[in-house]
């Protein structure tokens, strides 16, 4: 006898949405200084190290010395997220919910990863100088370790120790590496087991640390590739300035668009590499 009742089972349908897999939280915020301004630019004056003129006789005439200064300039960017619910998705859609609140955790998500994304631009791009912050001017040469047909290796990571170790910067300053996932495989790969850095490297890429050499690691998949070229950064925490407004969301009924419900979130970011001298660039094959 057959048995007709496997034809007769329901299915259930769940009534919430999943987020698919994505970075939802900053992870450079520790690294940078946010600040807040109200126009569309805001230019950061810069003052040149100094040095004293030692004096060697009496009534000798004072000697001026005039400072070297200069600018950089941040720029204000605006940046939002709209999403449409027409007005039968309610119906369509049965007893799943409607996605309005969770397109705002989407949103919101999006607002985190652009953070970092402006943090780590400002770091490595050309940034604007000059009275009206019209001059574009690159990170100089001696920042940036070149590739060498190489992945993220032990020597680059010494090699940018020194580099911001020459910078004079303020002593005990927090450091950042922001890394690809497959650098810090190819760290663990070119560090020889019988180094007695092995175990380090080791539990870093494993995630039971995150710190090594003095630099807090920080993975991340959007950094800037181009064809095999991976690029990763290093900087010095007050090398980066960001320019962030808080994240605003609406909810408007569109006439024009059927009665359709719109969700929108917008915000305001920028930022400046005030410090050449705190950031290194080190370019990964990959």
């Amino acid at each position: 006898m057959p048995d007709h009742i496997p034809a007769h089972f329901t299915t259930e349908f769940s009534t919430n949405w999943i987020h698919r897999c994505q970075q939802t939280k900053a992870r450079l915020d520790d690294f940078v200084i946010d600040e807040d301004f109200s126009g569309e630019r805001k230019r950061y004056d810069r003052l040149g190290a100094q040095e004293s003129s030692e004096r060697t006789e009496r009534n000798q005439p004072t000697q001026i010395s005039n400072p070297n200064s200069d600018n950089r300039w941040a720029q204000r960017r605006n940046f939002s997220v709209t999403n449409l619910v027409d007005d039968t998705d309610a119906k369509n859609l049965g007893k799943l919910v409607l996605p309005t609140s969770d397109y705002v955790i989407s949103h919101g998500n999006a607002y985190n990863r652009d953070k970092d994304i402006i943090a780590w631009t400002a770091a490595i791009d050309p940034v604007m100088t000059g009275e009206l912050g019209t001059t574009p001017f690159s990170l100089p040469s001696s920042q940036v370790i070149v590739h060498g047909s190489t992945g993220l290796t032990l020597a680059k990571l010494i090699q940018a120790n020194e580099i911001i170790e020459d910078g004079e910067l303020e002593d005990g300053a927090p450091r950042v590496m922001v890394v690809s996932p497959k650098q810090l495989t190819n760290l663990l790969n070119t560090t020889e087991v019988k180094s007695a850095d092995y175990n380090s490297v080791k539990a870093l890429v494993s995630g039971q640390i995150d710190t090594f050499m003095g630099f807090k690691f920080i993975k991340s998949t959007k950094l800037r590739k181009v064809s095999t070229t991976r690029t990763c950064v290093a900087w010095v925490k007050g090398s980066i300035k960001r320019t962030k407004g808080a994240m605003s969301s609406n909810m408007a009924i569109r006439h024009d668009l059927s009665e359709s419900v719109q969700i929108r979130s917008k915000y305001d970011l920028g930022a400046t590499r005030v410090y050449d001298e705190g950031v290194v660039v080190i370019e990964c094959t990959e």
